[in-house]
């Protein structure tokens, strides 16, 4: 599996080419805690879907997205709350989500802008007893609606912290360290030091690629391509099967069947979650889903961020193990809350966990269209 296209995929973004992709990932060994260098992920999370960030190349908040979790077992406190009334079926769910997103307002501004948070799970070993942290980051980003326009992103470390009470306790008898070592990976990836404290935001700009490539939804588009997407859902699936499902290229766990129904949940997803479409290809992107035999309801849910939303998931049988793909809607209003990722069956680099264990989240807090330029 090639780490280069695994933090591609995290990130969403164009292939770079081998320079750019050198100077960042030097970038992010130097930038990560403690200065050490991502290991392999074993789960993506869905975060900015851009080659940039902002001029930082592959960022700490991407690299966060893309970094493996190696774990000896997950606390069940750490797990997503599940409502115990019947769920509604899940076609029902994204249909009456598509309905409401594309009642949105799409007037197109200066800059589209997005606000989220990504997070990580680690089991730490202690000698008075093993605990699980979560380890967090923001990322806010501006894609010029102009191809001449800067793409700026801010991003920061909001540090790591016990996962749950029991967690916290476990802490506690272990000293309540400050910083927390994550050790070489089974693969050889260098060690790193993950500390409690917050970081302070960094923000940088730079000019667009010469091609305007700056997201990708299965392969490179640009601002232009995806504003040009169809509104209809047998159309966009068409288009996005055609155009990129039989590239061959990624190796990904989501990427490995083009034309499966975990593929197609996973580019709707990037779609709906923080894309700059147009509301009705973003209702397109939920009926496409809603027409998924695979998917399925979780019900009504919280995400990471305490928002209470309606979760849909699809299962995908990899060699980490059973994974759910969880999205969480806001259904009166159209909008997706956030993406997490659970291991259901632990296996290859996810053995250890407890099933059900969440493995990362991306929360969208915020996206649309603003001429507020970055400070």
């Amino acid at each position: 599996m090639n780490e280069i296209d695994l933090v591609r995929e995290a990130l969403g973004r164009p292939r770079p080419t081998e320079q750019e992709t050198a100077a960042a990932l030097a970038h992010v060994q130097r930038d990560i805690a403690g200065g050490a260098a991502p290991r392999r992920p074993r789960g993506l999370a869905a975060g900015r879907k851009r080659l940039w960030a902002g001029g930082f190349g592959l960022t700490a908040v991407a690299a966060a997205a893309a970094v493996a979790v190696p774990v000896l077992g997950a606390s069940p406190e750490t797990g997503p709350h599940r409502s115990t009334a019947p769920p509604p079926a899940a076609r029902t769910v994204l249909l009456a989500a598509a309905r409401s997103a594309e009642r949105h307002d799409d007037t197109m501004r200066g800059y589209w802008h997005d606000t989220s948070t990504s997070r990580l799970y680690y089991r730490l070993h202690a000698p008075t007893g093993d605990y699980t942290v979560v380890w967090a980051r923001r990322f806010e980003g501006w894609t010029p609606s102009s191809p001449t326009g800067r793409d700026c992103g801010r991003r920061q470390d909001l540090g790591t912290r016990p996962a749950g009470p029991a967690d916290q306790a476990a802490w506690r008898r272990a000293g309540s360290p400050a910083t927390f070592a994550i050790p070489m990976d089974r693969k050889g990836f260098a060690p790193m030091t993950l500390k409690l404290a917050a970081g302070s935001p960094t923000t940088a700009c730079r000019a667009l690629p010469p091609d305007g490539a700056i997201f990708s939804l299965g392969g490179n588009v640009t601002m232009k391509d995806l504003r040009a997407l169809p509104a209809d859902p047998n159309r966009l699936k068409r288009l996005l099967l055609e155009r990129f499902g039989r590239s061959g290229r990624d190796t990904e766990p989501l990427t490995r069947n083009k034309t499966g129904d975990s593929w197609m949940f996973s580019v709707a997803r990037d779609i709906i979650l923080t894309m700059p479409v147009t509301p009705r290809v973003r209702a397109a992107a939920f009926r496409m889903i809603a027409d998924l035999p695979t998917v399925r309801t979780i019900g009504s849910v919280r995400d990471a961020e305490g928002r209470q939303g309606t979760a849909v998931a699809i299962d995908e049988h990899t060699s980490d193990g059973d994974l759910e793909h969880r999205l969480i809607i806001d259904q009166a209003s159209g909008t997706a809350l956030a993406y997490e990722q659970l291991v259901l069956k632990p296996a290859g680099g996810n053995a250890g966990r407890a099933p059900g264990s969440p493995i990362n989240s991306v929360v969208n807090l915020a996206s649309g269209w603003t001429d507020t330029a970055p400070r």
